[in-house]
């Protein structure tokens, strides 16, 4: 597999995982978020395939600033993953105004940011793949105390 995919949430749990096992059928990966420490490791384990960015997913500069890193040391994105997310625990009479805020922009505008910063360079080769990935709960709110 010659492709480069672009991983946000990449620091742990399913976007770490998700990298590694990319690098094993041979993609190069580029890997963003918060996390400067835990996101070295994960690009330390993985080795000269990895690409580690430290990058905020809520804020459009970082973001764009991530495309451009790949870019520059790729020369090409073929896949683009948007991973990275945040839950609540509380049940929905606690939520307040800013738990929601917070929610829309984590799991909402960190999508919108990801497929806007890389749209362009996928239009201007007619290819690229754009992946949103999703909790269960986004659809179907089974655990009240997940209810956000």
């Amino acid at each position: 597999m010659d492709k480069v995919v672009v991983i946000t949430g990449a620091s742990a749990g399913i976007g770490a995982e998700l990298a590694k096992q990319l690098v094993a059928k041979g993609a190069k990966v580029v890997l963003a978020a918060r996390r400067k420490a835990e996101l070295d490791e994960v690009a330390a384990k993985i080795g000269k395939d990895a690409l580690a960015v430290v990058t905020d997913v809520t804020k459009r500069g970082d973001v764009e600033h991530l495309c451009r890193a790949a870019l520059d040391r790729f020369g090409r994105i073929d896949v683009w993953v948007n991973n990275a997310g945040r839950g609540i625990s509380r049940a929905i009479a606690e939520l307040s105004d800013d738990d929601m805020d917070a929610m829309w922009r984590d799991n909402m505008k960190s999508v919108l940011y990801g497929i806007q910063a890389v749209l362009p360079h996928f239009k201007s080769r007619n290819q690229g793949q754009i992946v949103n990935l999703s909790g269960g709960l986004s659809r179907a709110p089974l655990a009240p105390a997940r209810a956000a």
